[in-house]
């Protein structure tokens, strides 16, 4: 059931992320809401959920980049049971540990994503500098909020614990 709970959040976040950043984004600095999404679902309901929502949602976005085909699965999947790993369950970490959380999974994903697509050298570093970065201070803006409203533990999960 946990599972598919997450595929819907997954589901709406891929919806989002191909209709509503294209009107958000500033140039080409654009957020990335399913790395959002996998960091809460992951974050929420453990690695194996994680790893399979992110291998769910990377597999969803390779569909849509034929020429790295395989590299968002592989991505997705590590950032997805990394990052479930630190299961909500096991340690309970405030909102706004949970966007360093979201930084530092953000810039896994992207390490990961570059050197599997074969992205190497110079053209590695500028990627990272200047696509990498700026969209991961965007994506952390965002998380912040999802965090903070969404994600937050209920008060009778706080009294509970």
């Amino acid at each position: 059931m946990n599972y598919l709970k997450s595929l819907g959040f997954l589901v709406l976040a891929l919806v989002l992320q191909q209709s509503v950043v294209r009107i958000i984004s500033i140039g080409t600095i654009r957020p990335d809401l399913l790395m959002v999404a996998l960091v809460a679902v992951s974050m929420r309901y453990g690695s194996v959920v994680g790893l399979y929502s992110g291998l769910t949602i990377g597999l969803m976005q390779d569909v849509y980049a034929i020429d790295t085909l395989g590299a968002n699965a592989l991505a997705k999947c590590l950032v997805g049971y990394c990052t479930g790993l630190l299961d909500e369950k096991v340690i309970k970490v405030m909102p706004a540990t949970k966007v360093l959380f979201l930084a530092v999974a953000f810039l896994m994903h992207d390490v990961i994503y570059s050197l599997s697509s074969g992205i190497h050298g110079g053209a590695f570093w500028d990627a990272l500098l200047r696509k990498t970065l700026p969209s991961e201070i965007y994506t952390l803006l965002l998380g912040a909020l999802v965090f903070y409203f969404l994600v937050a533990p209920s008060r009778s999960e706080s009294y509970n614990s």
